[in-house]
């Protein structure tokens, strides 16, 4: 009975061990940084339906932990307003894999909106006017990374922008951004 007890410790203790082991993700570790580009669509308050350019560079300060600096330009509606601003976030990745992971984002940005409005009624005038407004707006977002290769990674993240109303037109809400990721380190 003793030699089967040895036997069954011996079969099942690497079984036992790859169970409990925690999966190596080294594009997610501490250290690990990377610079990419995202696009996107949303919509905003009164502006309308909006297009996004997002380039970024992030740092894992810890594994899973990552902060994140990115710029931001939207062209809103069909009037052609446009915002332009920059901001830092915090993601955690909650879930990890070799090649997976997804994550919960938080930050805040800050910059200018140029809205154009017509001063008539007529919206066929062509006489328009040009404010400028800056405003900072949170950012809560969550979002998925998949390893493409040893450095290439595509991301896609749902987001919610809560900011204040400037005059009549309010900021970014809802969005959805398709990302490229390059590892450097």
């Amino acid at each position: 009975m003793k030699n089967y007890a040895v036997f069954v410790v011996f079969v099942l203790s690497p079984f036992c061990s790859w169970a409990q082991s925690t999966v190596s993700t080294p594009w997610l570790d501490q250290g690990q940084f990377q610079l990419g580009v995202g696009v996107g669509a949303g919509r905003g308050g009164n502006t309308g339906g909006y297009i996004r350019a997002s380039p970024y560079a992030q740092y894992f300060i810890k594994n899973g932990l990552a902060l994140r600096l990115e710029g931001r330009y939207n062209y809103n509606g069909p009037d052609g307003n446009q915002y332009a601003g920059a901001g830092l976030l915090g993601q955690y990745h909650v879930v990890r894999t070799n090649r997976f992971s997804a994550y919960l984002q938080a930050g805040y940005f800050y910059g200018q909106a140029n809205y154009g409005f017509y001063v008539s009624n007529d919206p066929y005038s062509l006489y328009r006017s040009r404010q400028q407004y800056n405003y900072g707006m949170l950012n809560l977002g969550v979002g998925a990374q998949y390893r493409l290769g040893n450095r290439w990674s595509v991301n896609a993240l749902v987001e919610r922008n809560v900011g204040q109303r400037v005059g009549s037109y309010g900021a970014d809400k809802d969005n959805l951004t398709l990302g490229i990721g390059f590892r450097i380190k």
